[in-house]
């Protein structure tokens, strides 16, 4: 019986012995890989106007390409105050065509009134009245122009808040949220939907300063993801100037070494296969 109870025994602490070493040794690979996280370039669509959404043409997961129409507000308060801008740019046009004529007349006055103030034929009072009558009208006239080049940028605002009415992409790709429903009251900046580059994607790795020499810009890496099928090629296009502090802690129970800093290394992917949060290791 305590034979058997001691081979049991020796049996345990063979297997014990393998399965401690299989784990340190995975445990060491994993501890010596370098893993970093994927992101891509992705915007929020906000709307420039407020107004309610009448029309919404996406949905989550939508593929768009640049230009197609994303959303609609409603337009008619828009279409309301354009029409209203235009009628004030008409209405000071006009004015300016009749300050202008006002004016050109009393230039044509001061003119003839100043040969007859110096023929002797008029006093020195009735040509200043009309010399003061052309300034005053010069002035109205520079007034009605710059009234009539406040109408017109007016105007072309009005024109541009009328094409803000309907929302676009501002490039291709996916759509990745929703955030209101047909019917909603919008306010200016809020966002409507958000819209993902799917081509423009790259993994972000925290670097120790001491391994920094090993990834110089615009060097090519292999990336892997948790899958090990999935196998990406990635070029390094930026290494922060900024540190992060204290990624890696000391390891001297006597704290006689020095906190060991890191720098994010950008490796730009544009593989479609990669996606915002997936978890990549270097090679």
């Amino acid at each position: 019986m305590n034979a058997w109870k001691n081979l049991l025994i020796g049996g345990i602490a063979i297997v014990s012995i393998f399965v401690n070493s299989g784990c340190t040794k995975n445990d060491l690979r994993e501890e010596n890989a370098i893993w970093g996280q994927a992101d891509a370039t992705e915007v929020d669509i906000n709307a420039k106007i407020p107004g309610r959404l009448v029309e919404l043409f996406v949905k989550e997961g939508s593929q768009v390409k640049k230009g197609d129409k994303l959303a609609q507000i409603d337009p008619r308060e828009q279409h309301a105050l354009n029409s209203a801008a235009k009628a004030k740019v008409e209405a000071a046009r006009a004015a300016r065509l009749q300050a202008l004529s006002n004016y050109e007349q009393a230039q044509r006055d001061i003119e003839r009134y100043g040969y007859l103030y110096k023929s002797g034929a008029v006093s020195k009072s009735v040509y200043e009245t009309y010399s003061n009558k052309r300034d005053v009208l010069a002035a109205v006239y520079e007034q009605a122009t710059a009234s009539l080049a406040a109408s017109e940028e007016a105007l072309n605002q009005s024109s541009i808040n009328l094409g803000e009415t309907v929302l676009v992409a501002p490039f291709d790709g996916i759509v990745t949220t929703k955030y209101s429903d047909i019917g909603a009251m919008i306010s200016s900046g809020m966002p409507i939907v958000a819209i993902q580059n799917p081509s423009d994607n790259w993994v972000n790795f925290k670097i120790k300063e001491t391994d920094l020499d090993r990834y110089p810009i615009n060097s090519h890496v292999t990336l892997q993801g948790r899958d090990a099928t999935l196998k990406v090629q990635g070029k390094i296009v930026d290494v922060s100037r900024k540190p992060n502090f204290a990624t890696y802690r000391a390891t001297s129970e006597r704290g006689k070494d020095d906190d060991i800093i890191t720098f994010n290394v950008k490796v730009q992917t544009d593989d479609m296969r990669v996606r915002p949060g997936m978890r990549f290791k270097l090679l």
